[in-house]
């Protein structure tokens, strides 16, 4: 198996179908689901389009790099209620045994195991207050100009909303670097690499890097750079028009 078959496509809007809030009335919708929940494979379908499109994955590849990490998966995604489609997608890893695949994978392919990078940069990083960014999966209609940039927005939005009020202050990820231009740039969101740890080849793609952001300091420069886009991630205004509200404050962000 290795693209999106047209079964797929016809079970994944079943899937959306059941999913939608009925009164929506917003073009786009933020849905939370564990890994558990049968409406989490919108996620994946999202994460096995866009990473095969994009670095040539395959669905087999995605399964075994994730398998581990599957119980501590949380899939944030978006919908497209009008076309009834899901469009982006975060997995979300949340501590557990298994640890964050963003550091496991430091070692095996940066040749330096993470806690020594981690030393190395500096970072107090609790792990038990730390998140891992998985995936980023955006379907290419929805990365162009015309959306500029608003489904990678409202996951953002809602990623931080959820860290701040589950006391989470450290975010950690590995990065295709054209992904970490944008977020840097236009979601001035401050993620930074570890020292010594150079952008590399990873899982098919030419340029990785693994990077951290400490939230909490984040939050106080993106309030005094550039206000407007603060009260959008982290006090969840600006995008109602957009977005149907998604209450992440009644989800629970735990391993189950």
């Amino acid at each position: 198996m290795s693209g999106t078959t047209d079964l797929e496509d016809v079970d994944t809007r079943r899937l959306v179908q059941q999913v939608i809030v009925r009164d929506a009335v917003a073009p786009f919708g933020v849905y939370v689901f564990n890994s558990a929940d049968p409406r989490a494979e919108l996620g994946r379908h999202v994460e096995r389009r866009v990473f095969f499109e994009t670095f040539g994955n395959t669905a087999e590849l995605l399964a075994h790099e994730y398998a581990p990490y599957e119980e501590a998966s949380v899939f944030i995604c978006v919908i497209d209620h009008l076309r009834q489609l899901p469009v982006g997608v975060m997995r979300i890893l949340l501590p557990s045994p298994a640890g964050f695949k963003s550091l496991n994978d430091i070692e095996p392919w940066w040749g330096e195991p993470a806690q020594v990078v981690i030393e190395r940069t500096g970072l107090a990083m609790d792990m038990d207050r730390t998140w891992d960014i998985a995936t980023l999966a955006v379907i290419a209609d929805y990365r162009g100009k015309a959306t500029i940039g608003l489904v990678t927005l409202g996951l953002y939005q809602t990623l931080t909303m959820a860290a701040c009020r589950s006391d989470i202050d450290w975010f950690v990820a590995i990065l295709d670097m054209s992904a970490y231009r944008v977020i840097r740039g236009k979601l001035h969101m401050t993620f930074a690499g570890y020292r010594g740890v150079p952008a590399m080849p990873y899982l098919g793609t030419p340029a990785n890097m693994p990077v951290w952001c400490h939230i909490s300091e984040g939050k106080r420069r993106l309030k005094a750079l550039d206000p407007d886009l603060h009260d959008i991630l982290f006090e969840g205004t600006g995008l109602e028009p957009a977005f149907r509200p998604l209450d992440v404050g009644s989800i629970d962000w735990r391993v189950s």
